[in-house]
């Protein structure tokens, strides 16, 4: 709105009065008439002079007005007037800001409707109160009502009930003032939180609390009603803090004086720590620490003191006082000397055992040791490697181990093992170097004597015909080496990894029984029949290292003698052989028996032993492990000697070898004809073995999907053949005739008289024919 100017008014009236006196000029006129014009000119400028007086009260009073304007719409409080129905008549541009609303959205208005709803009982008591006492002054605090989500805010109303001051007589209006009180409101709730955090720590805190006052209890916590032995406050407030301790304390001050020097420490130094000790119920003593700090509470000096019951740290020193003292022994028995060397002072500190490493005799005394005197007695080839570690250690703040010789005043040379590292102060500066010393001159010369034995036996392995191979529990090799390895075409450490059964698969028996942790010495066929190689084998299971020892001497000249004699008397080989195999029956019957009346009770015995513990995870697990194993020993014992052969006849057993082959592996069609008078024992035994064998070896090899067994008496002998659908093989192949599967079962046709045929090429199968005499 624009305001007139009033000095630019009254120049425009002067502009216009002095237009008309112009225009209004007459002749001269008659004296009365002269002086009546200039009266009424008279009366003109006093009209215009009040005029003027009138527009510069007006242009006053709109400054006024202006400036009220202001201070009333951007004052920093807000400002509003309610009609007695509660609504909004006037309010100025703070109070539309703090209701959310610009202000002629909110004319009309109930202002309840912008107070939380839990605030608005309050709100309309306050206002009935102005109401009710025209002229006094009220004050209100509310929530407003905000949307969801958004932070609460809280103003301060504050007003009174008066008329207008226009017009006392006209009809009365309740005037407020509001102030956002918020952050006054969220002050006052941090400090009573914070009053509540106080109160609860002081409450529930482990330590016991305590205010003191005067040094008299004003407060304390659950805990400090515990550890000074009473049950409620009122038993304690009011009492001299030194009434709960006894007086007959270790430093032999009255417990009071203690107190008040306490006290005055803390006030002081702004903390103090005291310990005091007192008995339990038992008589033993308990030990109490206590930390003093001085408190300020609603202006009064408190102390505020913790109390802990620190018998425990006391029992730990106590028992590190007694490792120490065990240190000290261990150090004696294992005759360690410890030292410390100090580089300000250059003096070294060592006990009798580090300077006997040394062959001095004990001197209790600090020892004036400069740099260059340290390395005196080193031995002159060492010195400087010692030197270089100790620098490196040091520079590099690091634990040094280093062994090291030293020579004696009698010119003995001594070996020492020495370990330390370097000392720093707080400034990270290094200030000496402390450690322990040994004497290892006999265990060195132990090593030494242990080297030489180890040189001996390399030279043994690498220039006598002999083989020495370790492996571990999994059966795989860990090491082998010996010049007899070259018999077999292998060079030192090249079985190293590989399983021992796969590589020797004749000698699986031997390995299973070597990690069942039972050895023996035989004589091992470890060759091929092309190149065959025999050693005179010794095994042993070493528990400390849980691995299997072999050592194998090198016989295959021998043994090949013995084998060309042998061939001389077929017969008798045949006889021999039919006796190994019964003598090999006999020992897998033996061993099934053991399996089964030893293994097989003691495990079925864990299992009983298992399902009578409360069910848990681990004894779920060893239950599954134990069925499992039984399981295996089953099988195991059934593939070594399968009784069902002996007790139901061979068309039963190979039914039974059949079914045991899993289906999804390899389809096996077995074809059983002539079969039901029964075959002698060892001709049954032999086709048994027989399918067995070459069922494993379908299964380990073939790939095939589709096995065909069929086993059929015709008149004077028994016709077998297994022939399967996998990838094949060249029976006339090295490899194929370095095969111990097959060999074996070379081994019993031949014992037996019978003809063995291996029919096969690769991706076509492979079939195996084999003839036995029923009379054999």
């Amino acid at each position: 709105m624009n305001r007139p100017d009033p000095y630019a008014a009254l120049q425009d009236l002067r502009a216009r009065a002095e237009r008309r006196r112009l225009a209004a000029s007459v002749p001269p006129a008659p004296a009365d008439a002269q002086r009546l014009v200039q009266e009424l000119q008279t009366h003109q400028i006093e009209l215009e002079m009040q005029y003027e007086e009138l527009l510069l009260a007006q242009a006053a009073a709109e400054a006024s007005r202006a400036q009220y304007v202001d201070l009333y719409d951007f004052a920093p409080v807000g400002y509003c007037t309610l009609a007695p129905d509660g609504t909004l008549a006037q309010l100025n541009l703070y109070t539309a800001q703090l209701l959310g609303a610009t202000r002629q959205e909110l004319l009309g208005r109930r202002l309840a409707l912008f107070v939380a709803p839990a605030g608005r009982a309050a709100l309309a008591q306050f206002l009935a109160g102005l109401w009710a006492a025209p002229g006094v002054r009220r004050t209100c605090e509310l929530a407003l009502h905000r949307p969801a989500g958004a932070a609460p805010q809280f103003v301060q109303l504050e007003g009174a009930v008066a008329a207008a001051a226009a017009d006392p007589t006209g009809p009365l209006a309740c005037r407020l003032a509001l102030a956002d009180v918020t952050a006054r409101r969220a002050a006052a709730d941090a400090l009573a939180a914070s009053e509540a955090r106080f109160r609860a720590t002081f409450e529930q805190s482990h330590d016991g609390l305590v205010l003191l006052s005067g040094l008299c209890l004003v407060d304390a916590n659950a805990t400090a009603l515990r550890l000074l032995g009473a049950t409620e406050k009122k038993e304690v407030l009011g009492r001299h803090l030194a009434g709960f301790w006894p007086d007959d304390q270790p430093d032999g001050c009255p417990l009071r004086e203690a107190l008040h020097h306490c006290a005055h420490e803390a006030r002081a130094h702004g903390w103090h720590r005291h310990e005091w000790r007192r008995y339990d119920a038992a008589g033993r003593p308990r030990w109490d620490e206590l930390s003093f700090n001085p408190v300020l509470v609603a202006g009064e000096p408190l102390l505020h003191v913790a109390l802990r019951d620190v018998t425990e740290r006391k029992l730990g020193q106590q028992r590190l006082e007694e490792n120490e003292a065990r240190l000290n022994l261990a150090l004696e028995a294992s005759d360690t000397g410890v030292f410390a060397w100090d580089v300000a002072s250059k003096q070294l500190v060592w006990d009798a055992r580090a300077q006997a490493v040394f062959g001095r005799a004990f001197d209790p005394a600090p020892v004036p040791v400069p740099v260059q005197m340290l390395g005196e007695r080193l031995h002159p080839d060492d010195a400087p490697r010692v030197w270089a570690a100790a620098k490196a250690a040091i520079a590099a703040r690091v634990p040094l181990t280093i062994e090291y010789r030293v020579v004696w005043p009698d010119g003995s040379v001594h070996h020492v093992s020495a370990a330390g590292r370097a000392v720093a102060n707080a400034q990270g500066q290094f200030t000496g170097f402390a450690g322990v010393l040994r004497d290892v001159t006999a265990l060195y010369a132990a090593e030494e004597e242990l080297r030489y034995k180890n040189r001996l036996l390399d030279h043994i392995l690498q220039n006598l015909p002999v083989i020495l191979t370790r492996f571990g529990p999994e059966g795989r090799y860990r090491s082998s080496a010996g010049a007899g390895l070259r018999r077999l075409g292998l060079a030192d450490g090249e079985l190293v990894g590989r399983v021992a059964a796969e590589v020797f698969p004749g000698e699986a028996e031997s390995f299973r029984r070597l990690l069942a942790g039972r050895g023996d010495s035989h004589l091992a066929a470890l060759g091929t029949p092309e190149r065959p190689a025999y050693f005179l084998t010794y095994s042993f299971w070493d528990p400390i290292y849980r691995e299997g020892v072999r050592f194998s001497l090198d016989v295959t000249e021998s043994e090949l003698l013995k084998q060309g004699a042998a061939r001389q008397q077929q017969q008798r080989q045949q006889e021999v052989l039919a006796a190994i195999l019964t003598t090999q029956e006999e020992e897998r019957r033996r061993i099934a028996e053991a399996l089964h009346n030893g293994v097989g009770q003691l495990l079925y015995a864990t299992r009983l032993h298992l399902d009578g513990l409360p069910t848990s995870e681990p004894v779920r697990a060893g239950q599954g492990l134990v069925n499992e194993a039984i399981r295996a020993t089953r099988t195991l014992s059934f593939e070594l000697t399968p009784g069902i052969l002996e007790d139901f006849g061979l068309a039963v057993a190979l039914g039974e070898l059949a079914k045991r082959v899993p289906a999804a592996q390899l389809a096996v069609d077995l074809n059983l004809h002539g079969l039901d008078a029964p075959l002698a024992p060892a001709l049954a035994t032999a086709v048994y073995r027989v399918v067995q064998e070459l069922l494993n070896n379908v299964m380990k090899h073939s790939q095939a999907r589709e096995v065909f067994v069929q086993v059929a008496r015709e008149g004077p002998e028994v016709h077998l053949s297994v022939e399967d659908n996998g990838v094949g093989f060249d029976p006339e192949s090295p490899a194929a005739r370095s095969g111990l599967g097959l060999a074996s079962i070379r081994t019993r046709v031949v014992s037996l008289s019978g003809t063995l045929s291996v029919q096969g090429r690769p991706g076509h199968g492979t079939g195996v024919f084999i003839t036995l005499p029923v009379a054999s």
